[in-house]
């Protein structure tokens, strides 16, 4: 056999051999395999190598699929793993291994740690972040806020997700006001803040957006791919030459709350973003008002910076619910080559850029 991807599932079955089997023919061919000309079943056909049983927890079972079968494409990778099958309960994903021409294939990381380190100034301690919100807010008052967050000595201002193209602040009025204003913080205080707006217009403006946000004094981009789709990562990167591309996963829970279902958190918010071209992925940490557990938390951060062919290595970007006094905790946890992203513990108390800089204290050391 050629070279293979390899894919390794849960499967929550009473036969998991015989539901594997199901898998691997479902995923490859669609078609029993006694109708497959005898060609295809040789040259194409997913092959179950092992299956695990393991008592009192799902089978644990590797597929191995042809790599012709990507087709050297993101999106045929993802149908590949898990199409139709994610139609199914009792089948999860859970780890991935591709072949090295495969991996320099797809997209991967513009940035990555180093570029983004580069952009913002910061060799080697930890990255702090934020999110511009709420939505509701004028232009005046987001700039007034990004003005401040930046002069405190964040590196990424990014804004929030469910800020887009609203009557109270309009993109094409908002990016270079907030752009400006993160412009002049850092010419005031000597920082190097970079400004991410959210793109989360409609399919046909997303080039035109994240075009307007190069043009107009933004860092990058916040991309959504659960509702822009993953190849909009790699668009963004294409459209935005040097720009963040800072990954957001709203919409995509639905991959990763089921122990029986989806996608397994660091495959998902690790491997596939880093392989889709995000250079961060947010996520959100154990702690805040999520689910995941401290162990899923630093498989994400794990995946995202682990050795993956020749890719570099993608920042990870815990958040959701994160606070000041649980920096320390958390920068031990993840290390120095994380984005801590903290959104509302920065204004309260009303003073945003004292509060930014405690931030930059307590993770000082």
């Amino acid at each position: 056999m050629s070279e293979v991807i390899t894919a390794v599932y849960e499967i929550t079955a009473d036969d998991p051999a015989a539901r594997a089997a199901l898998v691997a023919v479902e995923q490859s061919h669609e078609l029993p395999t006694e109708l497959a000309p005898d060609n295809a079943v040789r040259d194409s056909l997913a092959r179950v190598r092992t299956v695990e049983a393991r008592p009192g927890r799902p089978a644990l079972v590797t597929v191995d699929y042809p790599a012709d079968l990507a087709g050297a494409e993101l999106g045929q990778l993802l149908v590949l793993l898990l199409g139709n099958v994610s139609l199914q309960d009792g089948v999860r994903l859970v780890d991935l291994e591709l072949p090295a021409d495969l991996a320099a294939a797809l997209p991967g990381p513009r940035l990555g740690v180093a570029g983004v380190r580069a952009l913002v100034g910061e060799p080697e301690r930890a990255l702090l972040a934020t999110a511009l919100k709420p939505v509701g807010m004028t232009i005046e008052q987001f700039a007034a806020l990004a003005y401040d967050l930046a002069a405190g000595g964040l590196h990424v201002l990014k804004e929030d997700q469910g800020v887009a193209d609203q009557r109270w602040a309009p993109f094409a009025e908002r990016v270079p006001r907030i752009a400006e204003a993160v412009r002049r913080a850092n010419e005031d205080t000597g920082g190097r803040g970079v400004y991410l707006p959210a793109v989360n217009g409609a399919a046909a403006r997303f080039d035109e957006q994240v075009r307007f946000a190069r043009d107009h004094g933004a860092h990058g981009v916040l991309v959504m791919p659960g509702i822009a789709g993953f190849a909009a990562l790699a668009r963004a990167a294409e459209c935005f030459p040097g720009g963040v591309v800072l990954a957001h996963p709203s919409f995509l829970g639905g991959f990763t709350a089921s122990a029986s279902h989806g996608i397994a958190p660091d495959v998902l918010f690790g491997t596939l973003l880093r392989l889709a071209g995000a250079d961060v992925s947010v996520f959100p940490s154990w702690g805040g008002r999520f689910s995941l557990s401290r162990d899923q938390c630093l498989a994400i951060a794990e995946a995202a910076r682990r050795p993956l062919h020749a890719l570099p290595p993608m920042l990870p970007a815990p958040g959701g619910g994160m606070s000041i006094d649980r920096a320390p905790e958390l920068l031990a946890a993840y290390g120095p080559d994380t984005v801590f992203l903290i959104g509302a513990d920065l204004q309260r108390g009303g003073n945003p850029r004292r509060a930014a800089e405690r931030l930059l204290a307590v993770t000082r050391g």
